[in-house]
């Protein structure tokens, strides 16, 4: 009586684990012969000037934490195949969204002018107005 039971119980958790399994629907479902070598992974960062940290597979796809001729540490996607950009995200950015944001910031942090709003002066706090 109790084999039934356990045998029942456990195919009622088998839909939860299998959806559990596949949790992201974009991960990379193409045929492990087409996917570039890494060495073509590592040509592509030495092409962008980028120092190569660490290239690792993640869903299917080339993630890549490196560091840029300027030194800002960025976090790029590539399609395993194509080996195309997907995604990049630079570490130093604020938001910290962790869905491969495209960033697209080509001025180092802090190099920034102000807003010309009238609000902030060169070199002074902040003014604040209060209605």
């Amino acid at each position: 009586m109790l084999k039934p039971i356990l045998a029942i119980a456990a195919l009622a958790t088998l839909p939860v684990g299998l959806a559990l399994a596949d949790d992201d629907d974009r991960a990379f479902r193409g045929s492990l012969k087409d996917v570039a070598p890494r060495s073509d992974v590592m040509s592509l960062a030495v092409a962008n000037g980028w120092s190569v940290e660490e290239i690792e597979m993640d869903d299917g796809y080339y993630e890549v934490e490196a560091r840029t001729k300027e030194g800002r540490e960025i976090e790029v996607k590539l399609h395993p195949v194509t080996l195309q950009i997907m995604a990049q995200e630079y570490e130093d950015d604020d938001d910290d969204d962790d869905g491969y944001g495209m960033a697209n910031n080509p001025a180092a942090a802090g190099s920034a002018e102000p807003p010309k709003n009238g609000l902030f002066a060169p070199g002074a706090a902040p003014q604040v107005q209060v209605k």
